[in-house]
């Protein structure tokens, strides 16, 4: 039998992603049913998913008996309090980013999980990218000697009305770095440890027509060196880069790609460096890479739903505390993205 029997909250755009790893893995999971307040999404995926249950209201899906494990894909503002009340009606959760905008709620959310039994996960897929696995062996190692500086950059581009619906919203969204930043934020933190927040700004440049800002700046300290970051959607026409720079007193490690899935450069001063990190790379990988090749694309939903049968911990609801905090710290310095 099937450990999780599964409804979903939500029938959007991520909604297709989510399927298709219920569908992959039909020993762990069992799709029971599915709600979205809008009719016209329930009519889409009745014609498509006849088998399924389709909910009147909301609190069926947490009265079903049938169910111990709750999907919820709705609007960011609104997870916080459908994790809680799936919770309490003693479901698993697995829960897109953010679980909340606040830490203290995620905390809160533990404590009922652990109260009541159940799971609760949050979608954090990057850190299941293979180059992530070789960047914290070598943090782990101290290849790169005594960490100097981190830049973490995110120059990308989305259409004007990406911004339209509840992303208009500040209060709905959480700003572009709950959107998107927090993916980057939340693997440079694993890799280095939680900064000081000393400043931040934000800036409207594309997106005029809403109260969520396109572009953030962040100065951090990690106590014996800093850290930048930029986060912004105002690129045209397209993407320009995402990467995460550390640097050492003996080297530098670049991760780049669509999600930080590639080892863009990583560079040493002596030979043997270099010679273990060639050998890291195989232990992971199982062959040897050389700079700027792509290691593996971000993994998509089915590798997650995989890794939460396999190794639950890494996506465990109290790992994605830090990255909220940190989030939350450099929207409350930032007075222009309220």
């Amino acid at each position: 039998m099937a450990k999780y029997k599964v409804a979903v909250l939500g029938g959007g755009a991520i909604f297709s992603r989510h399927l298709a790893a219920l569908q992959a893995y039909p020993e762990d999971y069992q799709f029971i049913g599915l709600f979205d307040p809008r009719a016209s999404v329930i009519d889409k995926w009745r014609s498509q998913l006849p088998e399924l249950k389709y909910y009147s209201s909301e609190e069926e899906v947490y009265q079903d008996s049938e169910v111990n494990c709750i999907v919820i894909l709705t609007p960011s503002n609104l997870h916080y309090v459908q994790a809680k009340k799936a919770l309490e009606s003693s479901k698993s959760i697995i829960v897109e980013k953010p679980v909340s905008f606040d830490a203290n709620q995620v905390l809160e959310l533990e404590s009922l999980a652990a109260r009541y039994n159940v799971d609760a996960f949050c979608v954090l897929q990057v850190r299941i990218n293979p180059s992530i696995a070789i960047a914290k062996r070598i943090m782990v190692e101290e290849l790169l000697g005594d960490i100097r500086g981190v830049g973490l950059i995110q120059r990308w581009q989305r259409p004007l009305d990406y911004f339209s619906g509840w992303r208009g919203k500040y209060s709905s969204c959480g700003g572009v770095l709950f959107e998107f930043g927090i993916h980057y934020l939340d693997i440079m933190q694993q890799l280095l440890g939680t900064p000081k927040v000393l400043a931040a700004n934000s800036f409207y440049t594309k997106f005029q027509g809403t109260d969520v800002s396109d572009t953030t700046y962040a100065l951090f300290d990690f106590g014996s060196f800093g850290g930048t970051m930029e986060v912004s959607l105002a690129a045209e026409p397209r993407n320009i880069e995402l990467s995460l720079t550390i640097m050492g007193s003996e080297g530098y490690l670049k991760l780049g790609g669509r999600s930080l899935d590639q080892i863009v450069a990583c560079e040493f001063l002596d030979p043997e460096r270099l010679a273990r990190y060639k050998r890291i790379c195989s232990e992971v990988l199982g062959v040897t890479i050389d700079n700027q090749v792509t290691i593996g694309a971000c993994p998509h939903h089915p590798e997650l739903y995989k890794q939460i049968i396999h190794n639950p911990d890494l996506f465990a609801i109290k790992n994605t505390h830090d990255v909220i905090q940190l989030v939350s710290e450099i929207n409350a310095l930032d007075k222009r993205s309220f």
